[in-house]
């Protein structure tokens, strides 16, 4: 008995493996490789999609492509880079770059400032709190950040200064875009 009962065990899990879809019961815990159709909805496009879609297909980069792009300009200022990366990132002709404490109008300038920055700070950090890109005309891509950067100077003692940051950003020609201006105003 106890092996007709195993045996038919078996044979129901087997069935119920191999039913189609729409004939078993519902499962309440959705799998992680499940696609989602909370959100899906049968229709037309909405004019957001498609705008977003024109962006994507006019542009060399997307939303999350300029996204991904102020995460890495952060990062390599956090990790005090070689000079020489960042200036990959910053036009040299037309450059605009204001800070609290300085203005920046070439890659020259920004050699100095950045060795200054270097010279007075062991450490830093920036934590992005928000950040908004619009891409008003092909090829143009504006950004809206508000970045918490915080410092240890020489002597050990923290300094921590909110910005409003405004960039504009063009396409580079390479990988990256580069960043045509840059200002950073003290935020509340």
């Amino acid at each position: 008995m106890k092996m007709f009962s195993t045996v038919a065990l078996i044979a129901g899990l087997l069935l119920f493996a191999l039913a189609a879809p729409g004939e078993t019961a519902a499962n309440p815990i959705v799998s992680p490789t499940a696609p989602s159709v909370a959100a899906t909805s049968a229709g037309a496009p909405t004019p957001d999609y498609l705008q977003a879609v024109k962006l994507l297909q006019d542009n060399k980069y997307g939303e999350n492509e300029i996204k991904s792009f102020v995460y890495q300009v952060f990062s390599l200022f956090d990790r005090h880079a070689e000079v020489n990366n960042l200036l990959l990132l910053f036009a040299n002709e037309d450059l605009y770059m204001k800070v609290p404490e300085a203005r920046i109008d070439s890659h020259l300038d920004f050699e100095k400032w950045y060795a200054g920055i270097g010279a007075k700070y062991q450490s830093n950090i920036h934590r992005i709190e928000r950040i908004d890109v619009q891409i008003p005309a092909k090829g143009d891509y504006r950004v809206n950040v508000l970045v918490l950067w915080q410092a240890l100077d020489r002597e050990g003692k923290l300094t921590s200064l909110r910005t409003r940051q405004e960039w504009k950003i063009i396409d580079g020609g390479g990988y990256w875009p580069r960043i045509v201006s840059y200002v950073a105003e003290p935020a509340p």
